[in-house]
Formats: C-alpha cells, sequence, structure tokens
C-alpha cells in the first residue's frame, strides 16, 4: 500500500446470520474464523440447502442483535435476538448444546457440513416469516478457504458459514467512483463489507494491496487473497429488500477485470487474517 494518503477503517460489520442484516460495529473481537459470532447461524431449506437473499430477498429484513453476557467467561453465553416485521422477537444461545442437539448434514454451495438444529421455535418462526419450510441452524464443524491462500498464510485458514473468506474489504473511494455512475446512489452495505477503509488515492486503489495492518497491533494483520466477484445480492437494499437491477449491471459495464472471473463483475477484497487461535 502506498504511504501518500492517510488510511482509515471508516465502518465495521458483522453478520451473525447468514443473509441476514448486518450490524454495525465499532470494534470486535476476532477469531479463527474472522468476526467472532460472524456468518455463525444460517437458514436451510427442507433439502438442507443454503437459503439466502439469492432466493429471499426478504431476509434482509431480519435483524440481529448480539446480546452477550457481560463477562469474561464466555461460557455463561448470551443471546442472539432476531426481530422482524409483523414477528415477535426470537431468542437463540450464542452457545448452542453441541453435545446435545439435532444435527444435519447441510450443503452450502460446494461444501458439505454437519451444522446444529436451533429448534422447532426457531422452525417455525422462519417458516412463518419466509412463508416456506426452512430451519434455523449453527455451525458445526469448521470449514476450510479452498483457493488463493496468500503464500503469507502459513496455517490452513477456517470459515464459519461466509461464503469463501473470513473478511471482505474495500474502500469508500471506490463506492464514490460507483455513486457516480449510478442514478441512484447506494451505501456500502449493498455489499455486506466487514471493513470499510477511507483515505485512498483513487477508487480500487485496494486491487492494489497485499498486506494490510489495522493500527499498531501485530494480530490485525491480514493478507489480501483474491478480488469479491459480485452476484446478484448487490442489487438488494438492505433496508428495504427492494431490487435495483442496475447496480450490478454498471458494475458489469466496467469492473469485469479478472482474467479468472471475467463474466462477472469484482467489487472489494477477499481477505485472510493471521490469528490462527
Amino acid at each position: 500500500m502506498s504511504e501518500s494518503s492517510t488510511r482509515i477503517v471508516s465502518a465495521l460489520y458483522m453478520y451473525p446470520v447468514k443473509s441476514c442484516k448486518g450490524i454495525e460495529i465499532k470494534s470486535w473481537k476476532v477469531g479463527q474464523y474472522g468476526f467472532k459470532y460472524d456468518r455463525y447461524w444460517m437458514i436451510i431449506d427442507e433439502k438442507y440447502q443454503v437459503v439466502t437473499q439469492r432466493e429471499h430477498a426478504k431476509l434482509v429484513l431480519i435483524t440481529p442483535k448480539i446480546e452477550e453476557v457481560d463477562s469474561e467467561d464466555e461460557s455463561k453465553g448470551g443471546d442472539l435476538v432476531l426481530s422482524a416485521p409483523d414477528m415477535e422477537e426470537l431468542c437463540l444461545p450464542l452457545l448452542p448444546d453441541q453435545d446435545n442437539c439435532i444435527k444435519y448434514k447441510a450443503t452450502i454451495w460446494e461444501d458439505t457440513l454437519d451444522v446444529c438444529d436451533c429448534g422447532e421455535e426457531s422452525s417455525k418462526w422462519i417458516t412463518k416469516f419466509l412463508g416456506c419450510s426452512a430451519r434455523i441452524v449453527f455451525k458445526f464443524g469448521a470449514r476450510f478457504v479452498a483457493r488463493n491462500i496468500p503464500k503469507e498464510i502459513s496455517h490452513q485458514p477456517k470459515i464459519a458459514l461466509t461464503d469463501g473468506y473470513p473478511f471482505f474489504m474495500f474502500s469508500e473511494e471506490s463506492l464514490n467512483d460507483l455513486n457516480k455512475r449510478l442514478s441512484t446512489p447506494i451505501d456500502a452495505r449493498h455489499f455486506r463489507p466487514n471493513i470499510v477503509v477511507r483515505g485512498c488515492n483513487g477508487p480500487f486503489e485496494e486491487d492494489t494491496w497485499k498486506k494490510i495492518i489495522i493500527g499498531n497491533d501485530k494480530e490485525n494483520v491480514f493478507f489480501v487473497a483474491c478480488r469479491c466477484t459480485r452476484c446478484v445480492v448487490t442489487n438488494i437494499n438492505p433496508d428495504t429488500g427492494e431490487i435495483n437491477k442496475q447496480i450490478l449491471k454498471t458494475l458489469q459495464s466496467y469492473r469485469r477485470v479478472d482474467a479468472g472471473a471475467k463474466y462477472f463483475a469484482c467489487f472489494g477484497m477477499n481477505a485472510i487474517h493471521t490469528r490462527n487461535a
């Protein structure tokens, strides 16, 4: 990264339930999978396939809240509270009883993994909201980053239920460049980032990034793995669930920049942190 400008982290986000609304955070714990609780839960259909905004844009209307117990002893747990329009709140334990829960083999893209069922109450809740049979499940095992692991990463990186990498980041300058091309500007949440940076020399400077250090903490070191290809979720308004196809269409017009994914628009960078604990 060039040293000719000062870059700051302008926003942080985490997403407890895959494809549901995110939580903007000021600071957060980082563990072996990325941000703690980030995509630890997901929704599956009756065939045990992951359900996302690609099929149900209204998932973005589900708002999660983390209520941790104020204690150094993490085993004391806390709750994940889910709210949605015209629905009563649903409380799920942050630390499910993985020894006694019902387990399924669920499929998320190319991976099949064990997950813990979150119970009949949660199944009735999500089924009522979506209008089709569904269940909420919690990650049981780990998945692994399958490709584009930077040579500086000496361990096998693990992920929870993200699409492919522990962290996704981009710059405000890149977003501003896109907004100049759109009739209706959008905000960062359309891209579901973990880290947003401000102060780059120009748009898409992050395409050239290899290593990122945040602050003076040697544990906050990230290596860039690859560009992030964008799907139809980019078109979904993070507040209303409404779809604006102009967003992805505009990106397709000038951001098909990766030779390895020449039919896809790219925006932002996938990254892997050095922590392995």
